[in-house]
């Protein structure tokens, strides 16, 4: 009961009141009362008051002074003992009541005196005890007078009962002296004789019913109310629990609404179920719900380098598209469901319905700091600095068609849209730098800006502004604005003047191809190595055929390009026959050759028109990053031949990702086409063994991985997970394609070929020299779908690689069908002995280009006279992959399996050959190097377990048949006996391994 007290008083002080209290009181606390009286009166008898009882129980808990209640009335038996008999106690019982006297009220709230439960208002007068009390007789009606046994007593007489459970007994017969035992009811001395046993027994039987049904109505009462209240709290705890998540949201905190208008809003959240897989929102989609996760885990997604990569995970209780319930911008980034989730969901009709219009200002004031974050120049304030800034916007109004800026005006304010559409163009391109010419014409939505590069250098703004949606609402700022955040002391308007501009240079010497890539320590290092230089008007910054010592990029003024010499400009100055382009433009870059090239000539004389001051930047500090990562590439083997010219080209194309701990960077099984360098952080690299991820070596800085992806369509041979936060630098099929020569990337495919084959466990030992000879000799082939590539029955004469498409392989005598993409390789196992291929292979793709080799070309590394080291070599080779197929030896390492073949013996068997007998004792396993061999027992004849295509690396293969181990028992010391006779049909060759090396 107290419980049920203290949750509803939580309840109620938040949602209810104080008629809907009390009702809810009556309801929930009126079972327990009943069943607590119930339960008291059965343990204590009926003398006890239960609720004068809680009250005092209640009052001691709380430490607080107890009323002047009895917990207790006066018995008859009490009363009895008080008068010496039953005849006296009649005698001032039988006093005649003064008229219109009223019976006194029991001395019990929960009880009506006139109710026929009460013994007050009952014929069952026979079974009280005698002399009853004489404060009975005061308030009783004559006619239910005990001292009058001819009305009042039954012609049997019958004997004491307790009173049933739910029957009150007045207040006049109680005294605190009194006991009472349910066991041992009270006789009534008065009677006229005994009662006989069967009415005895049925009485008892009767009583007993009647207070096994009210037990059970209280219970029933009981348990109900317990039902109502736990789905309450429930309910209550659920919305509780929404509300947590709703207040997380900034845009919905408890610093932007109150708790009631959060409790609102709560009751407006709509769950949704998304299945694994499925897409929440999607990126560059317009929306208007926020979305938070109540059960259930989502991944972000984002396009970055023209890829879908995974930059985060949100789990219960994280929150997305919270800027949508204002703003029809474009979502920034991809929430697809990773297992089943429920969301909840609030949509902007549902805050204009329930919040009041300031509350919505106050929203919209918190949601601009989130939408001007983005913007380069205001990136490095606290947020403290942005509120100051959100307050200092100026909201306008534009209808379709109306100018907001001209292409020629000078930047005054940054404009930043709210609502609707503007679109940006200019009537001359060639005024415009490259980078910004492809763009045009642009369309500007909500979130996103204009004149933020002109608004510190007093430059044009550059396009034509126009209104392009019938209502536009924009938000301004202008320089001065800005400066007045900082208010009125000098020092602290400088540090923000500063930070801006801070800002703005890292923005401007982002824009430059080259440092586009780096990552955000190793451009830190080359910003500060950037200089502020001013140039005054006519002065000659470079001329054309003249060395390129530096990077220049525009802050401020107007500079020309003139493709002739620097002292021919200086005799045209002042005529009309001065034709170049001029640049106005903060942050057009100019000489960015010498980042690539030492030496660089310019192509171009560059002179100053005004007084003008750029930023310089020395191609030595780009140098010192791009050196050490030029040296990272300079160690894949792919690039070893490319030059170091070429080298830095590909390294201006490495572009930086962060991954978090745990994330994985790529996934054994997928399909790539990047190249990865390790910058800065620690990975794992793992591959899957027997259904358990293993993890094979750590990767640091300087380590590289997926380098086959830039040339085929490879699945990944291993998983490669960040155990820190790392930075890692990719490189792609397409970026590669576009910065070498066809030549040197047909050289390239014959190492990446040399790789692939080399990864084959026949050739694995061979050095890199020799695996590049292997490569040169490989036979290129394309087939059409569903064209035969190797019949099960022809004679293996080859090792295939699929190089692009897929295939489907078969094993002999198996109706499975397994795909092999790009990649694989198959056709090893047997092409020592010139033995039947023993699978099927067809062309799955439209198109499969395959590479294979012959035994000749393998054979074509080795020098006069070396022939037969290399094929014992090859030999050695496949009996270690055997070897590894013994399940015993599959987790063997090489240094292992190398020292267990010296143990190991070839066997060979002619023709119905017997290797052993049945009930043989067998000390040894047997594997099938060559040959046909059966197994021979009371049944029949068995073949072994060829039939089916295993996986082993990049390698596919014809399970190797494996004999003597299917019968072993590691626990016996002595040698099993062999269920089988092993025989051979045709004659070949075995591995005979001795049982030791396998425990």
């Amino acid at each position: 009961s107290l419980v049920a007290i203290q949750d509803l008083e939580v309840f109620v002080a938040r949602t209810m009141t104080e008629a809907e209290w009390s009702a809810n009181m009556r309801r929930v606390m009126g079972p327990h009362l009943d069943a607590m009286l119930a339960e008291v009166r059965q343990s204590w008898g009926p003398e006890v008051e239960p609720e004068a009882m809680l009250l005092r129980w209640l009052c001691q808990r709380q430490n607080l002074e107890p009323p002047q209640v009895p917990i207790r009335r006066k018995t008859t038996s009490e009363n009895i003992g008080k008068r010496g008999s039953v005849t006296s106690g009649a005698t001032q019982q039988n006093k005649p009541q003064a008229p219109g006297q009223l019976p006194q009220p029991p001395n019990s709230a929960r009880t009506n005196p006139s109710s026929p439960n009460s013994r007050m208002a009952t014929a069952e007068a026979t079974q009280l005890p005698a002399g009853y009390g004489e404060s009975q007789a005061a308030s009783s009606k004559p006619e239910l007078n005990a001292r009058s046994p001819a009305r009042t007593l039954a012609p049997l007489a019958q004997p004491a009962l307790p009173a049933p459970a739910n029957q009150e007994v007045p207040a006049a017969s109680l005294d605190l002296g009194a006991s009472w035992s349910p066991k041992k009811p009270l006789l009534l001395k008065s009677l006229d004789r005994e009662m006989k046993p069967w009415e005895r027994t049925l009485t008892n039987v009767t009583e007993q019913i009647q207070k096994d049904e009210m037990r059970h109505h209280a219970r029933t009462h009981q348990l109900k109310a317990n039902n109502t209240r736990m789905h309450e709290m429930m309910a209550y705890m659920h919305q509780e629990l929404r509300g947590q998540f709703l207040a997380k949201v900034p845009l919905l905190s408890a610093k932007v609404l109150n708790e009631n208008t959060q409790f609102r809003l709560v009751s407006c959240l709509r769950p949704h179920t998304f299945e694994k897989g499925q897409h929440i929102i999607t990126e560059d989609e317009v929306g208007d719900k926020l979305y938070i996760v109540e059960r259930g885990i989502c991944e972000v997604i984002k396009k970055m380098n023209g890829r879908e990569v995974t930059v985060g995970q949100l789990g219960k209780g994280a929150f997305f598209g919270e800027i949508a319930v204002l703003y029809d911008m474009p979502r920034t980034a991809t929430v697809r469901a990773q297992t089943v989730v429920i969301a909840l969901s609030l949509s902007r009709d549902d805050l204009q319905k329930q919040l009041e219009p300031k509350d919505l200002d106050r929203m919209r004031l918190i949601a601009r700091t989130q939408v001007f974050s983005s913007m380069p120049l205001l990136a490095g304030l606290n947020s403290e600095q942005k509120a100051r800034v959100a307050e200092k916007l100026k909201s306008q109004r534009w209808y379709k068609g109306a100018v907001l800026a001209g292409q020629n005006h000078i930047t005054s304010r940054v404009f930043i849209v709210e609502q609707g559409q503007i679109i940006l163009d200019v009537s001359d391109r060639s005024a415009l730098p490259a980078f910004m010419q492809e763009t045009l014409p642009l369309r500007l939505g909500p979130g996103q800006y204009f004149g933020m590069r002109g608004l510190l250098y007093g430059a044009p703004i550059g396009f034509n502004v126009t209104a392009a949606s019938d209502e536009v609402m924009t938000l301004s700022i202008s320089y001065d604005e800005l400066l007045d955040t900082a208010g009125d002391d000098e020092e602290d308007r400088e540090e923000l003047a500063k930070l801006l501009h801070d800002s703005m240079r890292g923005y401007l010497l982002r824009q430059i191809p080259q440092l586009k890539g780096l990552a955000d320590e190793s451009f830190a290092a080359v910003q500060r190595e950037a200089e502020e230089v001013t140039f005054k008007k006519w002065d000659i910054i470079f001329t054309k055929g003249g060395p390129v010592d530096s990077v220049y990029i525009l802050e401020e003024g107007k500079l020309v390009e003139y493709d002739g010499e620097a002292e021919k400009l200086q005799e045209l100055r002042g005529t009309d026959d001065v034709h170049c382009p001029e640049r106005v433009t903060p942050g057009e870059y100019f000489g960015q050759e010498c980042l690539t090239r030492k030496q660089a000539k310019a192509s171009r004389t560059l002179v100053a028109l005004t007084d003008m001051k750029v930023l310089r930047l020395p191609p030595a500090a780009v140098w010192v990053v791009q050196q050490e990562q030029r040296q990272f590439i300079s160690k894949i083997p792919l690039f070893i031949e490319l030059t170091e010219d070429e080298q830095y080209m590909l390294v201006a194309k490495l572009k930086p990702w962060s991954f978090p701990a745990g994330r994985y960077i790529i996934k054994e099984g997928e399909i790539g086409d990047m190249l990865f360098i390790m910058d800065r952080g620690v990975c794992d690299a793992c591959k899957t063994i027997e259904g358990q991820e293993v993890v094979l070596t750590q990767l640091k800085k300087g380590a590289f991985f997926g380098e086959l992806a830039v040339m085929f369509d490879m699945p990944r041979s291993a998983s490669v997970r960040a155990t820190t936060s790392v930075t890692a630098l990719s490189l792609s099929r397409e970026d590669l394609a576009s910065t070498i020569g066809q030549e040197k990337m047909e050289k390239m495919k014959i190492i990446a070929r040399a790789q692939v084959f080399g990864g084959i466990p026949i050739l694995s030992k061979m050095t890199p020299a020799a695996k590049n000879i292997i490569a040169r000799r490989l036979q290129a082939d394309t087939f059409r779908k569903n064209q035969t590539i190797v019949d099960k029955d022809a004679i293996s004469d080859r090792i295939y690689m699929v190089e692009k498409g897929h295939v489907m392989i078969t094993a002999k005598d198996d109706a499975k069908v397994s795909p092999l993409p790009a990649g694989m390789v198959f056709g090893m196992s047997k092409l020592l002995q010139g033995e039947p291929y023993d699978i099927q292979v067809v062309a799955g793709s439209d198109e499969v280009k395959t590479l294979s080799l012959t035994l000749k070309d393998i054979f074509a590394i080795a020098g006069v006279g070396e022939q037969d080291a290399l094929e014992r070599q090859l030999k050695t080779e496949l009996q270690r992959h055997l070897l590894k197929q013994i399940p015993q030896m599959k987790k063997k390492s090489d240094d292992f399996c190398n020292s267990a073949l010296t143990n190991c013996e070839v066997v060979k068997v002619s023709e119905n050959g017997t290797v052993f007998k049945m009930e043989d004792r067998v000390e040894s396993a047997y594997i099938v190097i060559s040959g046909v061999f059966h197994m021979r027992d009371e049944d029949g004849i068995k073949t072994g377990d060829a039939g089916r295509i295993v996986i082993s690396g990049s390698v596919a293969e014809p399970a190797a048949e494996v004999f003597g181990v299917d019968f072993f028992d590691q626990d016996e010391p002595d040698p099993a006996k062999a269920p089988y006779t092993l025989q051979a049909a045709r004659e070949g060759s075995l591995l005979r391994v001795p049982r030791s090396l396998l425990n």
